[in-house]
């Protein structure tokens, strides 16, 4: 696209006084210099974006409440086995629970978002969910947490529409899998030090009490520290989020005119009228798939098929973190082909390493192979979001990016769903195919079929522009 196509992403300063509905990106000083066109890998977009002093509050303000997410939800597990130590299934209900607010308090979170101040939306969601978490260790009942783990995986669904359509009105178009990379990085930074922090709070809370006339107040919580921590990078959160500058929604005055369920069919119509948005939005989801078949089925394939144990199946889920890393610099590669070539590129490589991690159950293969998964997975989450986030009007950008969420969890449940019921459908001596050679067991076989379901991934994203993204074609 020409440099005067991509500035008419950020509108300037002047015309965005001429409506108080139009977006306030940051100050001309605070904005990169127009990229020129051209192919390519360039790694000075990170730097650019990181220079906007706006995406800094968001970026530090993400990587805050994301680590604390991750300890609450280690604490959360921990609680529920604590309350519940004979119910297995008391876990399992905690994840669940922060799964099913995404078939209702996504599109909410969309319309919000295109009505209301984004600013407001995600500093309220965040103040709201330091007070939910603050209160958990006080009420030390199982009901009290599911309500709790319930509601504030809600309130987190209002606040990422709200954020993943505010990102294009702090950075210019073409720096978007740039700011992509380094929120995603932000969310999933946090991850390996989540394990350590939450370990240090529990034996914080057992050997440092805290009490009140002699009586102790959370030696039978341990957890409640670390809920304490969580509760806390919300605030930090909040606090960086207020200091952003960002206007009105474009046309928020009509959409708010627009019933609740008129607004939400409205932008999932938006993007099923444009077939190329359709695609990407689709393959954003293809690629959680995988997400859910690898979380899925893990454990068992280290365990099972490959006789590690714990240790190895955390160097392998290790290894597709680090490989995620490598997915946020390969994102910013710029191909001749365009993004579709590279989504389906790295859809097809997701699905052919779970085929060879099914065919060759060789540990090393498998640490290799994360690797390569990793950075696929995240390639294709990043270019096709960027690539949803630049082609969608501000006006519907909030709901687009929920069904695009909305996606992601569906995607992910279904993946992990899935995967587990093909294995368990499969007999525990695994299948016996002598005229190959090949006697697969169950982890094989369902990783196989999975691989060959990714693949086929690449179907997906095969819409060509309609007559409203004639602008974006010449970038795809």
């Amino acid at each position: 696209m020409k440099a005067s196509r991509e500035a008419t992403s950020i509108p300037s300063q002047t015309d965005a006084s001429r409506s108080t509905n139009a977006p306030v990106p940051s100050s001309p000083a605070d904005q990169p210099p127009t990229k020129p066109p051209g192919g390519g890998i360039s790694l000075s977009g990170f730097g650019d974006v990181f220079r906007i002093k706006d995406f800094r509050r968001l970026f530090w303000g993400q990587a805050a409440s994301a680590l604390g997410d991750w300890v609450g939800t280690l604490a959360f597990i921990s609680a529920a086995q604590r309350l519940q130590p004979h119910q297995p299934a008391a876990v399992a209900i905690v994840l669940i629970l922060q799964l099913i607010p995404a078939f209702f308090a996504t599109p909410i979170g969309g319309v919000l978002s295109d009505r209301w101040d984004r600013k407001k939306i995600m500093v309220s969601a965040d103040l709201i969910r330091f007070a939910l978490i603050l209160v958990v260790p006080f009420l030390p009942h199982i009901g009290v947490l599911y309500g709790i783990a319930f509601a504030q995986a809600c309130f987190s669904l209002v606040f990422l529409p709200a954020r993943d359509a505010s990102v294009p009105n702090v950075v210019q178009q073409h720096h978007l899998e740039a700011a992509n990379a380094m929120v995603m990085a932000s969310s999933y930074g946090g991850i390996p030090l989540s394990g350590p922090i939450f370990a240090l709070l529990a034996w914080t809370g057992m050997h440092f009490p805290l009490a009140v006339n002699g009586h102790h107040l959370f030696m039978g919580h341990p957890e409640a520290f670390a809920f304490f921590f969580d509760a806390v990078t919300f605030l930090v959160s909040a606090a960086m989020i207020q200091r952003m500058t960002l206007g009105m929604v474009q046309h928020a005055d009509e959409n708010g005119a627009e019933g609740f369920f008129t607004s939400v069919k409205e932008g999932v119509d938006y993007i099923r009228d444009r077939p190329l948005l359709r695609g990407l939005a689709y393959s954003c989801g293809v690629a959680m798939l995988g997400g859910g078949v690898l979380f899925a089925l893990g454990v068992g394939y280290v365990h099972q098929t490959l006789k590690g144990g714990d240790v190895q199946f955390g160097f392998l889920m290790g290894i597709f973190g680090a490989g995620m890393l490598g997915g946020f610099l390969i994102s910013q590669f710029k191909p001749p082909g365009g993004v579709k070539w590279m989504v389906r590129i790295a859809l097809l490589t997701m699905g052919s390493v779970l085929i060879v991690m099914g065919i060759f159950p060789v540990i090393w293969i498998a640490y290799g192979l994360a690797s390569v998964f990793g950075a696929s997975f995240s390639t294709a989450v990043i270019v096709a979001m960027s690539a949803v986030q630049g082609r969608s009007d501000d006006q519907h950008r909030g709901r687009v990016m929920a069904v695009v969420h909305m996606l992601f969890r569906i995607a992910l449940s279904v993946g992990a769903l899935a995967a587990a019921g093909i294995a368990s459908a499969v007999p525990n001596g695994g299948l016996n195919l002598p005229i190959l050679h090949f006697h697969p067991d169950k982890n094989q076989v369902a990783i196989m079929i999975a691989g060959v379901l990714i693949a086929l991934g690449i179907l997906t994203v095969r819409g060509k522009p309609g007559p409203e993204e004639a602008e974006f074609a010449e970038k795809l």
